[in-house]
């Protein structure tokens, strides 16, 4: 296991002249950051770092890492249970693989609810300020402090387009747990709840067909390599993550540096949306040139999938309205959030 030492100051000296002595006193505050994801992946090198370098550009020396990244300390599925536990600090929790722990927080994941990353985030960063939201994590003992949702996820396949209703039926489908089960069932598939860090392996091997996914985390674990096609104009919901940290470490850290990582945590949500809804053309037209069928699903076709999809809202709430969670109030909310997204 190697630690990453992660000081970059990010060149904002003008911001440090004007911020609180607290704030440039050396070393106030050291995190441990952990994350699961490769090095080279979007999580990475697209949010958990430039928070890092956003922070150091505000505050200086007043925060130090100890950075441990691709799975050094966690997995994807394990990222929670190390913040709770003390191994880390800080970790960018996968709401679908904590569904057990934040059923409600599901939400952000639902299909048809976003049209781009922009609008998903937004919507998500809204709906977070909820008591219903915001509670799961206070009961996890963690403060979310940022969010990353992805465009609206595609169907990429190694065995050919999925262009109708019926192209799905009997299908076995890689999720990513939680709402994105339902989508999937939704269609006339089976879902297999992979991690994504294991997609490539379970395509190579056959055990899936096909993937729900984005195109910038499709490039990160390389998955382009055996699919032959995928969709450009679904909307099979999407994939959230949220920066967090851990309760007892955030009850430490002086108000002047909270205020201080909350902002990088907005930069970062701004800059990854930016980032995410500009590449995905070119992503796009970067897995075309290398024999991979892009293609968009016809009209007649996509209505059939969209209303096989909005099922998934009701199914959604009855399931958690079952356990006596206020499902139906969260998902108002989340669509109202969604709709004043810019």
């Amino acid at each position: 296991m190697q630690r990453r030492n992660f000081l970059k100051t990010g060149v904002a000296t003008v911001g440090l002249l004007a911020t609180p002595a607290i704030l440039r006193a050396a070393s106030a505050v050291e995190l441990t950051v952990v994350h699961g994801s490769p090095n080279a992946h979007i999580i990475s090198a697209g949010r958990v770092e430039p928070w890092m370098e956003n922070l150091k550009g505000i505050v200086g020396d007043a925060v130090s890492f100890r950075y441990y990244p691709a799975g050094q300390l966690a997995n994807l599925k394990g990222l929670l249970s190390a913040i709770q536990s003390g191994v880390a600090d800080a970790v960018p929790i996968p709401v679908g693989y904590a569904s057990d722990k934040m059923p409600l927080n599901g939400v952000s994941m639902l299909p048809g609810l976003g049209s781009s990353a922009k609008t998903n985030i937004q919507a998500y960063a809204a709906a977070l300020k909820t008591p219903e939201l915001s509670g799961e994590f206070s009961t996890n003992s963690v403060v979310p402090i940022w969010n990353m949702a992805f465009p609206p996820y595609q169907i990429f396949s190694s065995a050919g387009p999925i262009k109708s209703f019926e192209d799905f039926k009997g299908r076995v489908i890689r999720s990513a747990g939680g709402s994105m089960n339902l989508a999937i069932q939704s269609l006339g598939a089976a879902p297999a709840e992979i991690p994504a860090s294991d997609i490539y392996v379970a395509m190579e091997r056959g055990t899936v067909g096909a993937t729900l996914s984005a195109f910038s985390s499709v490039k990160g674990y390389g998955v382009q390599e055996l699919c032959d096609a995928a969709s450009s104009n679904g909307s099979f919901g999407t994939f959230t993550n949220v920066f967090s940290i851990r309760q007892q470490k955030w009850d430490t850290i002086p108000e002047d540096i909270r205020a201080a990582m909350m902002e990088a945590g907005a930069m970062v949500e701004k800059s990854i949306a930016e980032r995410m809804d500009g590449e995905t053309d070119s992503l796009a037209a970067e897995f075309a040139a290398n024999g991979m069928k892009i293609y968009e699903i016809p009209a007649e076709e996509l209505a059939k999938i969209n209303g096989a999809l909005e099922a998934v809202h009701t199914d959604w709430v009855d399931r958690l309205a079952g356990r006596g969670l206020p499902a139906q109030s969260v998902l108002d909310a989340y669509r109202a959030a969604a709709a004043g997204a810019a």
